[in-house]
Formats: structure tokens, sequence, C-alpha cells
């Protein structure tokens, strides 16, 4: 048995969709993180480029694994229902904060054999209703480059709307906001 191999009882589920079951991650899933931020093709619009080897997925893993104890809440490992072992991608929110307001940010990144099928906006609609809930009040955010065009149409069809101002964060990515 792989690590992205997993029966779903080793996991702990955060939220289940029509065709997805989300869960918060594990030590296990480096291999799983890498195969998903390790491809150039995932990577077409990250500055930094994808990760280079095992060891950069397993540092971003931990603080993935970090954020759940601290905060109650955190990105995901994504499966379909139909193959809950195999992780196909990242979704959810980490909560963080933007301009000394805390906010959540929405991140969504999957397997480019995921692409096309709805499942980063399923994933997505998951998490938020899982999430939400248990945090009135702390609106949603998005950071996405100008140029990514499928990332932004994605957080468009969310509910998530540009800064009306053009506003950018550090990294020169635009602040989408929940409408």
């Amino acid at each position: 048995m792989t690590t992205t191999d997993l029966p779903t009882d080793a996991r702990t589920v955060v939220a289940v969709s029509e065709r997805l079951v989300l869960s918060r991650p594990q030590e296990g899933d480096a291999e799983a993180m890498f195969a998903i931020h390790g491809d150039p093709e995932t990577n077409r619009y990250n500055l930094d480029g994808p990760q280079r080897d095992l060891g950069a997925a397993r540092e971003q893993l931990a603080g993935f694994i970090a954020d759940w104890p601290r905060d109650g809440v955190g990105y995901c490992m994504v499966a379909t229902r139909e193959e809950p072992g195999v992780v196909i991608g990242v979704a959810g929110l980490f909560l963080h904060s933007l301009d000394g307001e805390p906010v959540f940010n929405l991140y969504y990144r999957f397997r480019p054999s995921a692409w096309g099928k709805g499942y980063a906006a399923e994933a997505c609609r998951a998490a938020m209703a899982e999430a939400l809930p248990r945090f009135p009040g702390i609106p949603v955010t998005a950071l996405i480059r100008a140029d990514n065009l499928p990332s932004r149409r994605l957080a468009e069809r969310l509910g998530l709307v540009p800064d009306p101002d053009g506003r950018v964060d550090q990294e020169d990515r635009l602040i989408h906001r929940m409408a």
C-alpha cells in the first residue's frame, strides 16, 4: 500500500460532498503533495515554480498539518468517493491575516488528471460549508495572479470578486473576496 492509497478509515474526514472526500493532511501525504505541487503544469502561475524535491513537500505538508490543531481549520487532501485513498488535490481554507484583518485564504490545487471535472469547485464549496458556520464573520479571500484566468474564473464561480480598487498582496496577487 502506498501513501496515496491509504484506506479512508485511516484519515480524519473533514467533509464529504457528492463526489469527493476531504480529509485532514497527515504525515503519509508527502508523496501526494509532491505529485501535485511538484508538477510544472500545476505551478504554471506560481512564481516560485514547482517544488523541487520531496523535502519541500514534507515542509509544506508539516505546515498544513500544524494548522489544524492550532486553528481548527486548514487545507484538506481531496480524493474521490470512488477512490478515497487516492489524493487528487488539495483544497480548503487557511486562517491568516491580510492587512491586519483575520481572513480565510481559499486554496485549491489539483492533479492535471482531475482538471475539467468540477472537482475544485466542489471541494471548495464543501470546505466552506464545513468551516464558515464555525467561524462567523471571517471573510473568505483568494490571492490569485492576474494572469491565472482559470483560477480567477473558479473564484468568481464560488462568489469571490476581485478587489474593486485592484489591491494586490505583497506577492502582487489580486485579492479576491467573497461578495
